[in-house]
């Protein structure tokens, strides 16, 4: 590998052999844990308060979910830019305070009934900004504080609470909202980005001042590097173009989600909640499973297996029918499923990423993803609504499901299928 693309590691005390004795590490994880989990909180009370408030259809909710994610097709180039000349820690506790700012905003007007539409979308589009700000500056930080050989087993913890709050956090909304309300559930999400900021404020280790621009460059020279150094990378282009495609489909499924499960099936908000929180179960396995897989088999194999097996499952989906033990059953066989193998490709996708692109461009070469990975899914919202409107709650998800099928196939012809070492592999190129 080159000079030019050698992945470069900030100066930092020794770390312990075992992350967990880590302050630094334990710090950031626990701060990532339950921010992310406040925001899955909120992501599920959202449209639930959408519903009870104004009895929002399918559609609305495609609006609403849309908002969440704009931020990331607007503001990720920049925002990547920006941090790699930026302490990521500060940023993480702005992002903190923000959130935990309008979502008591938002669960205070919803107690008075003064939420409609426009008000949702609002705080929603700014929570998805701040969400930006947070995951980037996170990725960025992390290889930071812990050593270039601990990055799989760093990534692996990660993930796993990743996708635990995705699924933890709308189970402990589908639960408080069924015992309290919508707007209640709020005050809980809010809360946690107060915890967030106090774990990160515990962290001792401090973090190196950026380096200065080369050159004097401005922004835009930063993010063409960017981009150019993630077009170059045939592994990274891929897993960046079928991210974008694939998140379209996770966020249009999700989209229908609630309405799918409380209108069509006639189940509960709890339960609905409990059955997202199957997926915790599945992430805790997938994190241990991540890295002896990637060793056994190729960190470029282990992606294809998570991610491929993470789409097929999802054809349970519109087949759930039936009586209400095997609606559940086959509800939270696939979110255990799922949330297994894309905890296995999650932690992989993050530790190549960290792995292939140099230390100072990590931020913006995130951020380049990001715009794609997440930046497509407003458009899964909308596309979820709009299909939902039109052709029915069930159908709609027969349409993505064929989406996910497609997704696999791709996957099955990839480079990836061919790689073991990503640093050998990125010599190839």
């Amino acid at each position: 590998m080159s000079s030019e693309t050698q992945p470069t590691q900030a100066v930092r005390t020794k770390t312990p052999r075992t992350l967990w004795r880590d302050r630094a590490f334990v710090s950031y994880l626990l701060g990532q844990t339950v921010s992310r989990l406040g925001v899955q909180i909120a992501g599920l009370a959202l449209p639930l308060l959408a519903i009870a408030a104004f009895d929002a259809t399918a559609i609305e909710l495609g609006v609403i979910n849309a908002a969440l994610f704009a931020p990331y097709l607007v503001f990720s180039m920049l925002a990547g830019a920006w941090i790699d000349r930026s302490r990521k820690r500060p940023i993480l506790i702005t992002a903190d305070l923000i959130r935990f700012a309008v979502l008591g905003l938002l669960a205070l007007l919803g107690l008075m009934g003064l939420v409609d539409m426009v008000t949702i979308c609002l705080i929603g589009f700014v929570m998805g900004t701040c969400a930006v700000f947070f995951d980037i500056a996170g990725s960025a930080y992390l290889p930071l504080i812990i050593g270039k050989d601990q990055l799989l087993d760093g990534n692996g913890k990660l993930q796993a609470t990743i996708v635990f709050s995705k699924s933890g956090g709308p189970a402990l909304a589908g639960v408080l909202a069924e015992l309290t309300s919508a707007a209640h559930t709020l005050f809980a999400g809010a809360a946690t980005s107060l915890l967030s900021v106090g774990a990160l404020l515990t962290s001792r280790r401090s973090e190196p001042k950026p380096p200065p621009r080369e050159g004097g460059r401005d922004m835009v020279a930063e993010i063409r590097e960017s981009l150019s150094f993630i077009a170059r990378n045939k592994y990274l282009s891929f897993l960046t173009v079928r991210s974008g495609v694939n998140n379209a489909f996770f966020v249009a499924r999700n989209t229908l989600l609630p309405l799918f499960v409380l209108n069509t099936l006639n189940l509960s908000s709890t339960i609905l909640g409990l059955v997202l929180g199957a997926g915790a179960i599945g992430a805790l396995v997938g994190s241990m499973i991540a890295r002896p897989l990637a060793e056994r088999v190729g960190l470029g194999r282990t992606i294809v297996i998570g991610f491929g097996a993470g789409s097929l499952i999802q054809v349970l989906l519109p087949l759930a029918g039936g009586p209400q033990w095997v609606e559940i059953t086959m509800l939270t066989s696939l979110f255990a499923i799922s949330g297994c193998f894309m905890t296995i490709g999650n932690t992989n996708v993050a530790t190549l990423q960290q792995m292939l692109v140099p230390q100072r461009l990590l931020g913006r070469a995130v951020a380049g993803m990001r715009t794609v990975t997440w930046g497509s899914m407003p458009i899964g919202a909308l596309l979820g609504g709009v299909l939902g409107t039109v052709l029915g709650l069930r159908a709609a998800l027969v349409v993505v499901v064929v989406g996910f099928l497609a997704s696999a196939i791709w996957l099955a012809f990839s480079p990836l299928t061919t790689m073991r070492d990503p640093l050998e592999a990125d010599n190839d190129d």
